[in-house]
């Protein structure tokens, strides 16, 4: 009897401790996104010269303010550079880049009151189009500011080790 119950008692305190050494074996850590963005507006929607940009960690906010902490310019040829850090879920020895990337891009000369949510899933030495729907600062309000179409995007992954760059091919539609 008492061996059926200390076997009985025995496994979930195995199984625990099992677990719980296979868990030690992960954590988290920082991984950088670099990102390079350029913009091509055909039609001449946005004013001359270089265009306002950010590409910003969405996670940590999505407000204007917190976009144009990274704000800087591009235009087709002269591109945006910017990086970030973020955290992910690794094992011990896994240096590779995370599977997605989230982030917002802002360009406030042609959608002042919002970005753009980049839920990118890069594959190394990859060209992908997306759809980037748009996400509204506090100020805007579809009834009275109408909609937003999604800013349709390509953009280039390659990986360094645990890291992803990330070239964004920004293309204005030419009609809204």
């Amino acid at each position: 009897m008492r061996r059926a119950i200390r076997g009985v008692l025995l496994s979930p305190v195995v199984i625990l401790v099992t677990v719980t050494m296979g868990l030690s074996g992960c954590g988290n850590v920082l991984v950088e996104s670099q990102f390079s963005v350029t913009i091509e507006d055909p039609g001449g929607r946005l004013a001359p010269g270089p265009v306002e940009v950010s590409v910003f960690d969405s996670m940590m906010g999505s407000s204007d303010e917190w976009a144009r902490r990274s704000m800087g310019t591009a235009t087709a040829t002269v591109p945006y550079t910017t990086s970030f850090q973020s955290t992910a879920t690794k094992f011990i020895g896994d240096n590779s880049p995370s599977q997605t990337i989230a982030a917002g891009l802002a360009l406030p000369g042609f959608e002042p009151k919002g970005h753009f949510a980049l839920d990118l899933r890069p594959i190394d030495g990859q060209t992908t189009t997306v759809a980037a729907p748009f996400v509204g600062y506090y100020d805007y309000e579809p009834a009275r500011d109408g909609p937003v179409a999604p800013l349709v995007l390509t953009f280039t992954s390659t990986a360094r080790e645990s890291q992803w760059q990330i070239r964004i091919q920004v293309r204005i539609p030419t009609s809204p």
